[in-house]
Formats: C-alpha cells, sequence, structure tokens
C-alpha cells in the first residue's frame, strides 16, 4: 500500500507542475510558477538524496537488492530507501528535462510580460 501511494505522490510530481503552469499560470504570482517548475527535478533529487542519506543513518545492510535492517523507531523504513533509489530513474529521464523545459518556459513568459508592461 505504501508502495501505490508513493508511486502516486511522484505521479503527481510530475503530472500537477505542468497541468498546473499551463492552466493557471495566469493566477499565479512568479515566485509560485518558478516554484512549479523547479518541482519535478526538486522532489526527485530530494527522494534519492533522503534514501542514501536514509542508508549510512540507519545502517541497512545487504547485497545489492537486499537492504537489511532499515529500521526507524521501530518501523520497516526499506520501502521508503528503495522509492528513494528508484527516484534516480525518473528524475534523470523524467523530472531533469520536464523541469528544464518548464523553467525555461516560465523564464520566457516572465521576461515577455516584463517587457510587454507599461513603459517607465
Amino acid at each position: 500500500m505504501l508502495t501505490l501511494f508513493l508511486l502516486a505522490l511522484l505521479l503527481a510530481a510530475l503530472l500537477v507542475p505542468p497541468l498546473a503552469l499551463l492552466r493557471r499560470a495566469d493566477r499565479l504570482g512568479w515566485a509560485a510558477r518558478y516554484g512549479l517548475a523547479v518541482l519535478p527535478a526538486a522532489y526527485t533529487w530530494g527522494g534519492y538524496r533522503l534514501a542514501v542519506l536514509a542508508i549510512d543513518w540507519f545502517a541497512c545492510q545487504g547485497g545489492m537488492k537486499g537492504l537489511h535492517t532499515c529500521t526507524c523507531a521501530g518501523l520497516d523504513v526499506t520501502p521508503l530507501v528503495g522509492h528513494g533509489l528508484f527516484l534516480s530513474i525518473p528524475g534523470l529521464f523524467v523530472a531533469a528535462p520536464l523541469a528544464l523545459w518548464l523553467l525555461l518556459d516560465t523564464a520566457v513568459r516572465h521576461l515577455q510580460a516584463r517587457d510587454s508592461g507599461p513603459a517607465r
């Protein structure tokens, strides 16, 4: 169940920012637009970094696929570590190009809006 929740969260982090920037961008401030543009890459990079930190912090041991004794206060955090390590794949091939495209698009729209504004 936790795995499905984490995958749904990943899909939301990848799909909500482009939809929000395409449909509701005129209602958002520029800081919110830039924040939404960076969100896909920030979510995947942050999840990966937290997983690497958790491996060291919780002393996860095992082979290449067997992460054993990943517990925090008696709870098994192996699914969280596995999800964080999985984030490097969509982060590299999906989230980074998507965030770059959204950042460039937002910057171009910002410059166009600034240039087409009233003369000072």
